[in-house]
């Protein structure tokens, strides 16, 4: 987040288009709830004093809250701090990449399908045939590819944005042996995976006890205005918010803040 005397008047002097840019695309309001999630995913997956060549057993992480509560930005903040954390290894080490960023579904569909899956972290993972019009990846060897390039690029994680849509795909027995799929991996390769995503992965909660004894559950919820401390925190971020945009007077948001929350 950025303060006052960072916005004006080099940003107020920007056309609108511009401001907007600055608005939708960079400002970024950190609060508790954010942070909280955040440093809950960094110590499930990366140990603490220790340099990205040292990480945790591969973990799967499940990090579920309702629709535009900030899942996004979470992500976002997930890998700056990762990229940071990793800066001096990457320097080191070409070959590694501290993360593999990817969405469940693929363009332009709400389906989950393993072979776009396994297509989106190679790309994510700058592999060269996966899209190559030479020694293109054949589908079939999609998976072997997928785990021998986690071999070696090392990341810390696989995020998955929307991974709702692995419940949407699969229910029951199908379900279990999707998740056991992502499991193997982590198993084989000791990167972790990170499924972001909302309350429709609660599912994946019910398939499998031993998987869920070794998970880790962020919940990341809304605030609750009838709480004391949450309506404060709330108002809070109004007025940071209040104090970022891009015009010369600022409205007064926080006196509608109760508009705002609902």
């Amino acid at each position: 987040m950025t303060d006052e005397t960072n916005k004006a008047p080099e940003l107020l002097a920007q056309p609108v288009g511009a401001r907007l840019e600055y608005f939708e695309q960079r400002c970024l309001i950190s609060h508790p709830r954010l942070q909280e999630a955040l440093e809950t995913i960094l110590q499930s997956i990366c140990p603490p004093g220790e340099g990205a060549s040292v990480r945790r057993p591969g973990t799967m992480v499940l990090v579920i809250g309702p629709s535009r509560v900030g899942k996004t930005t979470l992500i976002r903040l997930l890998e700056e701090r990762l990229l940071a954390k990793s800066r001096a290894f990457m320097a080191s080490d070409p070959s590694f990449i501290p993360f593999a960023s990817i969405l469940a579904a693929g363009p332009g569909t709400n389906r989950f399908e393993w072979a776009e899956y396994y297509r989106a972290v190679l790309r994510a993972l700058h592999d060269p045939f996966v899209d190559g019009k030479i020694a293109r990846i054949r589908t079939k060897e999609l998976r072997e590819a997928m785990e021998t390039a986690l071999l070696e690029r090392k990341p810390h994680a696989i995020i998955v944005d929307e991974a709702h849509h692995l419940a949407e795909a699969a229910r029951g027995s199908r379900l279990q042996s999707q998740l056991n799929h992502l499991k193997h991996f982590e198993n084989a390769t000791g990167v972790s995976h990170i499924l972001v995503g909302t309350y429709e992965m609660r599912p994946f909660r019910k398939v499998n006890a031993q998987l869920a004894c070794r998970s880790v559950d962020v919940h990341f919820p809304r605030y609750d205005a009838t709480i004391k401390q949450d309506a404060q925190v709330f108002q809070s971020v109004v007025w940071a918010l209040q104090r970022q945009l891009p015009v010369e007077k600022e409205p007064p948001l926080l006196n509608h803040w109760e508009f705002l929350y609902a």
